[in-house]
């Protein structure tokens, strides 16, 4: 796994985002590796979830314009009604209410783990 930029003094959140987005991108390997070592699809769902919301969070920590920081997460109250991004319940209640059902909401969550905001991305220039 990719380890936060060292010495975060001096890092723009454009540099900052791009550590998140690749970190985000491994999501689908690491799935495949829990798939092999024989995780149920619920575990899986619920470790790729925990991998985004934690790469959201030390992302967030490292980002040195104070500013931008409360923005994403008066963005994430707004959006998830939590400031530090979806729970995993709040995302299984999201896709129940979708009508999906079982293993679709599981599925659902996986694909959704690596897929990132775009407005987002744009704001910082991606």
């Amino acid at each position: 796994m990719n380890d936060p930029p060292s010495g975060d003094k001096g890092r723009t959140n454009a540099e900052i985002r791009q550590w998140y987005l690749t970190r985000v991108a491994q999501i689908p390997e690491l799935n495949e590796q829990w798939l092999q070592q024989g995780l149920s699809l619920e575990q899986r769902a619920e470790a790729t979830w925990q991998v985004r919301h934690d790469a959201r969070l030390e992302a967030r920590s490292m980002m040195t314009d104070h500013t931008e920081v409360e923005l994403l997460r008066a963005r994430d109250l707004a959006k998830y009604g939590s400031p530090d991004g979806p729970t995993f319940e709040f995302l299984v209640e999201q896709c129940s209410e979708a009508g999906l059902q079982g293993d679709e909401i599981y599925q659902a969550i996986i694909a959704g783990s690596y897929r990132t905001d775009t407005g987002v991305n744009k704001t910082f220039g991606f």
